[in-house]
């Protein structure tokens, strides 16, 4: 028989009973807040108040929509509100840390368009957006820039195949792609024909039709014609652009000399 086991002492079991607790508390983790957990917050809350006042603002771009022709500014702003919208549709649709990332980088971009083009709303009033955009994107201040990075989107939204929402938008941003690489062509080939002699014709070309001492898209395109262009809403955005050197509805008598000047070489 074995011998009986002595018996426990009462400190011993208070110390055993100790350990059993400590154990029990084994693994467990506190649910404290990380800067990771802000951050991530800080973001959710910026991205649906954007998403709220890009949603008020669609109502009123839906009726300008209908309307025709449309110019390379609304035009890009229709797929960067479009890229914003199904990205967001994505990250609650579709599973997958590689399908999520995909979606924001769409839905950064989406922004970044809305952020340029946006006249009026909510970008118009935060002007930080835009000089993010100028420090981190700015090579889309230029026209053909603008189009490559046009063509990028496109193919990432088309790779998201067989996801439609990103399809469709994705089809579009390459329509949208195609059309300033051709306004680009025709326009740069029409205003190679533009005959001003001189720097002084020049600047004096520009006082005639200037208003308040820029060429906006109406006086401009008044310009031309009264020079024997005829010019389409879009050409004279795309010639509006590579004269000003970046994405402007306005050109300035500086510009337009430089730009001149350019052609005479």
């Amino acid at each position: 028989d074995c011998p009986p086991s002595p018996p426990i002492a009462p400190d011993q079991t208070v110390t055993m009973s100790a350990m059993m607790e400590g154990q029990s508390d084994y693994g467990s983790t506190e649910s404290t807040p990380t800067q990771f957990d802000k951050i991530a917050k800080d973001l959710m809350s910026e991205g649906l108040s954007i998403g709220k006042a890009l949603a008020e603002q669609g109502k009123g771009y839906y009726e300008e929509m209908k309307a025709a022709p449309k110019s390379l500014y609304f035009m890009s702003l229709v797929g960067g509100v479009g890229m914003f919208v199904v990205s967001a549709m994505g990250l609650v649709l579709r599973s997958g840390l590689f399908h999520s990332l995909i979606q924001i980088y769409l839905a950064i971009f989406g922004l970044v368009i809305c952020a340029l083009e946006m006249k009026d709303g909510y970008f118009s009033g935060h002007p930080e957006y835009k000089a993010f955009v100028a420090e981190y994107f700015h090579f889309v201040f230029t026209f053909y820039g603008r189009a490559v990075f046009y063509v990028f989107c496109a193919t990432m939204l088309l790779g998201q195949f067989p996801y439609m929402p990103d399809m469709i938008v994705g089809l579009y941003m390459a329509f949208l792609a195609g059309m300033y690489i051709t306004m680009g062509f025709k326009s740069s080939k029409k205003l190679k024909e533009l005959k001003i002699q001189g720097e002084e014709e020049a600047k004096s070309v520009f006082g005639t039709y200037a208003q308040d001492g820029v060429l906006d898209k109406v006086s401009f395109g008044e310009l031309l014609s009264k020079m024997g262009f005829e010019f389409s809403e879009q050409e004279i955005d795309a010639a509006l652009m590579m004269i000003a050197g970046e994405t402007k509805d306005t050109i300035s008598e500086d510009e337009f000399v430089s730009w001149h000047a350019t052609t005479m070489v």
